[in-house]
């Protein structure tokens, strides 16, 4: 029997209507192989079906799921307002223009708590599950203090999901998987031909995230020191996906710090440049390196 990853998942999940354990595939949970339409993984009953042997399928028992209470919709819709005084969006504004920055706030729902940001995590399904609230720097854009969340503030229960998880149905681009949440906002305008999503941390990378991506073109981009510890963990959760030694190189090579990432290469050595007149923002210097990548197939 081959492995797993010997196969190629077709990115059009709804190209099977059912999956083989008998449920729809209305929600596409089955990620079928290219060539296989009724072979692949189901996220639903967590069972890979192989191509060249039949499955012994069990009945499919839901797991016990620690109650959740998503968030009303109600206080995402409140949050959007009141930029002036967000420190996060004004640094967005002051660094692109205020065009691009409104696009960065509407494609991730940035909301306001005061002066921070509210990173809103909603899931595929676009129910939302928490939101993790960030002061920053006006001026510099770096972060200040501890986070607070939504959940704790509202006293709800939660359970996690990646920031941007919403965006994976909205088109079929591949998906970019960064630590930081404002790394994801930023690269969305650099690189748009990804779909950037953030874990929020560097242990954040697990199994129970990253499930619901399997049968995804997948790229990680670790901060520099977090390479080795992302892809040991990666190789554990059992992805297919690519991995970026960008930021190791950019650190070598002294274009960036210790501790940064993606973002803070661009930061740090493009410059975004706007018209004040018609706010249009656009690179006037690149740096010409090349990504480099190790794949894992």
């Amino acid at each position: 029997m081959k492995k797993n990853n010997q196969y190629e998942f077709d990115r059009n999940r709804r190209k099977a209507e059912v999956c083989p354990c008998g449920k729809s595939n209305k929600d596409g949970k089955f990620a079928p192989y290219k060539d296989f339409i009724n072979k692949g993984y189901c996220h639903s009953c967590d069972t890979t079906f192989f191509p060249e042997t039949e499955n012994t399928f069990e009945p499919y028992i839901a797991p016990t799921e620690i109650k959740v209470d998503l968030i009303n919709v109600s206080h995402l819709e409140k949050s959007m307002t009141n930029y002036e005084n967000n420190n996060f969006t004004l640094f967005l504004e002051n660094t692109f223009g205020s065009e691009i920055a409104e696009e960065m706030v509407s494609r991730y729902y940035l909301g306001t708590y005061d002066s921070k940001v509210i990173y809103w995590q909603i899931d595929e399904a676009f129910d939302i599950r928490t939101g993790k609230i960030i002061e920053y720097n006006l001026d510099t854009g770096k972060r200040k203090g501890r986070p607070l969340w939504v959940h704790n503030i509202i006293k709800q229960d939660y359970k996690t999901c990646l920031f941007g998880l919403h965006l994976i149905n909205e088109n079929d681009k591949p998906i970019a998987i960064v630590e930081s949440e404002k790394t994801a906002i930023i690269m969305s305008y650099i690189n748009p031909s990804y779909n950037w999503l953030a874990t929020g941390g560097i242990s954040n990378l697990s199994k129970d995230k990253l499930d619901i991506l399997r049968g995804c073109d997948i790229t990680l981009y670790p901060d520099n020191d977090a390479y080795d510890q992302w892809k040991i963990k990666a190789d554990k959760i059992g992805l297919r996906y690519n991995i970026s030694k960008d930021c190791e190189i950019w650190y070598n090579d002294g274009l960036i710090g210790f501790k940064d990432d993606i973002a803070d290469y661009y930061l740090k050595n493009h410059k975004f440049k706007f018209d004040i007149e018609w706010d249009h923002p656009y690179y006037f210097r690149r740096c010409g390196l090349r990504s480099k990548t190790d794949n894992n197939n």
